[in-house]
C-alpha cells in the first residue's frame, strides 16, 4: 500500500471495500496472524504495518466523529455531486474544443510526417476517451440509479473525511499537506494520535511495525507541505475544494 494513499484507504471503509467491525471484543484479520495491535478493544492481526495503521485510524476517528457530533446531510451530498458534474461538463467541453482545433490543424495542410502524426495520435487518443465518457450516458434507469448511488456513497465518505480533517485541524493545529482528496492535518494527525496513545485507546504490540505506523506522520521527506503559516495553509479547511467555485446567488 501506498502510504500517500491514507486518505483513500480511509475512505475505501465507508464504501465497504474493506471489512472493519465496529464492535469492541473482536478480531480484525485472520487470528492466525500474530497481534499486531489492539485499539478500542478490538484485536488488529496482520503482518502489514500499513494495514494496521488503516484499522488503528478507522476505529479512533469514528469515534471521534461521533464524540464531536460530525455528520453528513444531504445538502452536503448534493453540493459535493453537483460541484463534479460541473468539473465533468467543464472538462467534456474542453475535450471537444481540443478535438475540434487539433482536427482543423490536420485539415489545413503544410504539416511535416513528424507533426502530422503527432497530432494523430492526440486526436486519437482523445477521441477514444470521449467516447468512452459517452458510454455512460446511455446507461439503463438501474444502472443509472447504481450509479447514482455508489455517487452519492463516494461523496458521503469524502465530505465526513474532509470534516473529520477540518476538526482535528481546529483542535490541533500543526502544518497542513497536500492530498489527492484535499488538504490534510498531519501534525494535527500525529498529535491525536499521540494523545489517544497516551490514554490507552490503542497499543501496538508488534513492535517490528511500530516505526512503519508512525513513519507516515513523522518522516516529513514523504510528504508535500502548504507554505509554513501561510494564507494557504491558515485556511485550508475554510471551505471545502468543492465549494469554493461555486456560482454565488
Amino acid at each position: 500500500m501506498d502510504t500517500k494513499n491514507l486518505f483513500f484507504y480511509i475512505v475505501a471503509a465507508v464504501l465497504g471495500s474493506l471489512s472493519l467491525s465496529a464492535n469492541a471484543g473482536e478480531i480484525y484479520g485472520n487470528p492466525e496472524d500474530s497481534l499486531a495491535a489492539k485499539v478500542l478493544g478490538t484485536e488488529v492481526h496482520t503482518r502489514d504495518a500499513e494495514e494496521m495503521r488503516y484499522v488503528i485510524l478507522a476505529k479512533l476517528l469514528d469515534r471521534y466523529a461521533a464524540e464531536h457530533d460530525i455528520a453528513v446531510g444531504r445538502g452536503d451530498i448534493d453540493a459535493y455531486v453537483d460541484s463534479l458534474q460541473r468539473i465533468a461538463e467543464g472538462e467534456r467541453k474542453r475535450n471537444e474544443a481540443r478535438k475540434a482545433e487539433l482536427t482543423r490543424k490536420l485539415n489545413s495542410g503544410g504539416l511535416t510526417g513528424a507533426e502530422k502524426q503527432s497530432l494523430t495520435s492526440e486526436l486519437d487518443s482523445l477521441s477514444e476517451l470521449i467516447a468512452t465518457l459517452a458510454e455512460g450516458e446511455g446507461a439503463s434507469a438501474e444502472e443509472a440509479e447504481e450509479e447514482k448511488e455508489y455517487r452519492e456513497e463516494l461523496a458521503t465518505a469524502f465530505i465526513r473525511q474532509w470534516k473529520i480533517n477540518r476538526a482535528l485541524y481546529r483542535q490541533y493545529g500543526g502544518r497542513v499537506i497536500f492530498q489527492q482528496g484535499g488538504p490534510e492535518p498531519l501534525d494535527a494527525y500525529r498529535r491525536f494520535l499521540e494523545e489517544q496513545k497516551e490514554e490507552g485507546a490503542f497499543a501496538i504490540a508488534d513492535k517490528a511495525l511500530e516505526e512503519t505506523f508512525w513513519d507516515y506522520f513523522r518522516n516529513d521527506a514523504i510528504h508535500s507541505f502548504y507554505p509554513p503559516e501561510s494564507g494557504e495553509e491558515k485556511t485550508a479547511f475554510d471551505i471545502p475544494w468543492w465549494l469554493q467555485d461555486t456560482p454565488q446567488e
